[in-house]
C-alpha cells in the first residue's frame, strides 16, 4: 500500500499513535493536518502526548511530525486503520480513524483542552 494525501486526509479528527520500542518512546495525539510532501509523510497534531516513566501521558509542545515513505512499510490493518514501519530506525505509528480508538485528552498531564 502507499500512501497519499487523500488516503491520510481521512483521519484528520482521529489519532496517530507512534512507538519505538527499541528507544522506549511512545507518542499519541489528535490529527490536525496529515499530507503526503514529496516522499514524505507529514502531520500536524493539534495536541499531542508522550507517555512518561510515571506511566501516564504528559503534553509534547512539538506538534510538527515527519517521515520518510522510502524507508516505509504501510498496510492497513482493519477496522479502518492504517499501520506503518519504518526500516533501520525500529519506529511504527499506527492511524486511528475519528470514530476510532482514542486517548482521552482529558488525561494528559499538563494539556489545556479547549
Amino acid at each position: 500500500m502507499q500512501l497519499t494525501t487523500e488516503i491520510v486526509k481521512r483521519y484528520v479528527g482521529g489519532q496517530l499513535e507512534i512507538q519505538n520500542s527499541n528507544e522506549g518512546y511512545l507518542y499519541r495525539g489528535e490529527v490536525e493536518r496529515a499530507w503526503v510532501e514529496g516522499s514524505d509523510l507529514k502531520v500536524r497534531f493539534k495536541w499531542l502526548a508522550k507517555m512518561g516513566d510515571d506511566g501516564k501521558w504528559h503534553t509534547e509542545d512539538n506538534l510538527d511530525y515527519a517521515v520518510s515513505l522510502e524507508i516505509t512499510s504501510v498496510s492497513e490493518i482493519g477496522d479502518n486503520r492504517i499501520h506503518y514501519s519504518v526500516m533501520y530506525v525500529w519506529e511504527s505509528g499506527t492511524f486511528f480513524p475519528p470514530d476510532g480508538s482514542k486517548l482521552d485528552p482529558n488525561k494528559v498531564v499538563g494539556l489545556q483542552v479547549a
